[in-house]
């Protein structure tokens, strides 16, 4: 039995499904199935079930994988200490992202402090996360709002930061003579935001709900400088969070507090407990918990608009 064929029974028994595994390995299906068949001809016994055109582990199929997850994220460890032994700088880190909000700041802060470093960053919807997560593919995943803890699959989640939400109006709009606001003054008027899925989307969809609010949606994008530019084009309003508008200080003079008290960003830190004990993988953790526990701090006393400010520009 070699490692290749631990990480081939690992991904087949995650995605349940040997000829998609087979497909994302980029192996034929009959290779696949002999592989699988010779490990348990090794071990003495059947690993997998079937469940109509799909597979499951088996009680003993569950034994097993738990215990090669285990030796593949042990070799991935063996060899980060190696690099480190013989000096090897250069290093990678996959960040999943459903959020641009503070992304960049982070990838900036970590790069000037570790040159050698490679980071990959995709943006990608919270179900995908999960699975790159579970299988290997991602190191990280930064989340809105975070992903739930599942043992099963090894996540672990550390809630790293949290936002209030806060309005930013176009130029000239009534509702800036008036803050903080309700969400009953927002009734009527047009929304900007983020497409459904996004980590916005994700928190303010089932605020909307909760107070049986249903926004006028008339312009949506994953852009920021688009969904800013449209707000001050008189598309409508947006909600966002005070770490977006730091980027943008020159419209915090359009933007009300909200009273409702739901939290609308809310990021986790989410990660495979058996891919953190590689040494490379617990630096970049550390320094993200770090970075986002600084942030935290930063935003409990942001004020939304100094009280100088124009407000009826």
């Amino acid at each position: 039995m070699e490692l290749r064929d631990l990480r081939f029974f690992c991904l087949t028994a995650e995605i349940e499904h040997v000829t998609k595994a087979a497909d994302r390995l980029g192996v034929a299906q009959p290779f696949l199935t002999r592989i699988i068949k010779q490990i348990e001809e090794e071990i003495g016994g059947e690993l997998f079930e079937k469940v109509g055109r799909r597979i499951r582990l088996n009680s003993n199929g569950e034994v097993f994988y738990k215990y090669a997850k285990q030796v593949l994220a042990d070799m991935e460890s063996l060899y980060s200490e190696m690099d480190y032994v013989f000096d090897r700088k250069e290093q990678t880190i996959t960040l999943l992202c459903n959020t641009e909000s503070f992304a960049t700041r982070l990838i900036i802060a970590f790069r000037d402090k570790n040159p050698d470093y490679t980071l990959s960053v995709l943006n990608v919807t919270k179900q995908e996360m999960i699975e790159a997560l579970t299988t290997g593919e991602a190191q990280f995943a930064l989340s809105s709002p975070p992903i739930k803890e599942n043992e099963g699959l090894n996540l672990i989640t550390k809630q790293a930061f949290s936002a209030k939400g806060i309005i930013l109006l176009p130029p000239g709009h009534r509702l800036l003579a008036k803050n903080p606001i309700v969400l009953e003054d927002l009734r009527g008027e047009r929304l900007v935001t983020m497409p459904r899925n996004s980590g916005m989307r994700n928190k303010i969809d089932p605020v909307f709900e909760k107070y049986d609010f249903h926004p006028q949606i008339v312009f949506e994008s994953n852009n920021l400088n688009m969904i800013t530019q449209a707000v001050q084009g008189g598309f409508g309003y947006a909600i966002v969070t005070p770490l977006i508008m730091e980027d943008y200080p020159e419209l915090r003079k359009y933007c009300v507090d909200i009273e409702i008290p739901e939290v609308i960003g809310e990021y986790g830190l989410t990660y495979n407990k058996l891919t953190v004990e590689n040494r490379n993988a617990k630096h970049f953790r550390d320094f993200v918990l770090e970075f986002l526990e600084n942030l935290q701090e930063h935003y409990n006393n942001w004020e939304t608009r100094p009280s100088a400010d124009n407000i009826t520009e």
